[in-house]
């Protein structure tokens, strides 16, 4: 009898630390649009998939693509998303089909900083669907960044305490239930048709965390795993094309040494792996209706609002037709 209670005092404690996790995991980590993103892919087969990061998010409607494609799309671009966590997302992808096209909205500044531990850094791993995915993903970037993430990913949403009434009543919702976006129509911004739409900004943007390339701190890790992305679209007969959105005129000039050593890398780069690389902030790529000035975006990093985002969109269709 008593090895058995020494057996089974262990085990309660275990389910109950474990249940008390799961419960700050509700309470404290709000309802992100990556839950939707991942419903869809487990969901729904696409032929397009956009990878890539924020500006990537509010700048390319997978709607007008796939309207104008006449290929099925999904924006799978995130803020904060490395080249590591866009492979997991590939691979996460082809558990359910594979697409015919990726397309991967390339920031240089994401190839010249180090992955941080920002409280979404979690957020891909944590709404990813147990998988083999999921379990190589795990040893490839948590392990590595924090474990402690993956086993407790709501210590990173902590100061969230105050909240907690809120994030409880949206998940308790029955537009949560279902994977609606209606938490994301608030402030400056709308998660709709399948990207972030951005609302114009009138008036004077201050110049704030703004990325410019630097090649002496390239991160070895993105080109790294930009290659295994590029190697397994490869194996897959999946076609790759790398793309970078437009950004302000005002930004251009000002840091117009850094863009243009920023696009003559990565094109030699692209060049040498056989992937096709479009820079629409190059003259060929001009496009005619489009407003380059800082009034089309939200700030001076180049996050386009959503009129222009839908005439960038259709632009990019017509090149992918």
């Amino acid at each position: 009898m008593r090895s058995f209670k020494k057996i089974l005092l262990p085990i309660a404690l275990a389910a109950a630390i474990g249940a008390v996790n799961l419960g700050l995991n509700y309470a404290l980590i709000p309802y992100s649009y990556v839950r939707i993103m991942m419903h869809q892919i487990q969901t729904e087969e696409y032929d397009t998939v956009f990878l890539g990061t924020s500006h990537g998010l509010n700048g390319i409607s997978p709607k007008a693509v796939s309207e104008q494609t006449g290929r099925k799309a999904v924006n799978l671009c995130l803020g904060g998303e490395y080249p590591r966590d866009a492979y997991y997302l590939l691979k996460q992808v082809c558990e359910k089909k594979e697409p015919e096209r990726v397309v991967y909205e390339l920031d240089p500044g994401y190839f010249c900083t180090p992955e941080g531990q920002r409280g979404d850094f979690n957020r891909i791993y944590y709404e990813m669907p147990a998988s083999w995915t999921k379990a190589e993903y795990f040893f490839a970037k948590e392990r590595e960044l924090d474990f402690r993430a993956a086993l407790f990913p709501w210590f990173y949403y902590r100061g969230q305490f105050r909240d907690i009434k809120e994030i409880m009543a949206v998940k308790q919702s029955e537009d949560y239930k279902n994977y609606g976006a209606k938490a994301f129509s608030s402030g400056g911004q709308e998660f709709a048709d399948g990207f972030m739409r951005n609302f114009p900004v009138p008036g004077m943007k201050e110049e704030t965390n703004l990325e410019v390339w630097k090649e002496e701190d390239r991160n070895e890790d993105s080109f790294r795993y930009f290659e295994k992305l590029a190697s397994f679209c490869r194996e897959k007969k999946i076609e790759l094309i790398v793309v970078t959105t437009p950004i302000p005129a005002e930004t251009l000039e000002k840091y117009q040494k850094e863009f243009q050593e920023a696009d003559r890398f990565f094109q030699e780069y692209l060049d040498k792996l056989g992937i096709e690389y479009w820079n629409y902030n190059r003259s060929d790529k001009n496009i005619p209706d489009f407003d380059y000035s800082l009034n089309a975006f939200t700030d001076y990093e180049g996050h386009m609002n959503s009129q222009q985002a839908e005439i960038f969109s259709a632009r990019l269709a017509e090149d992918l037709w």
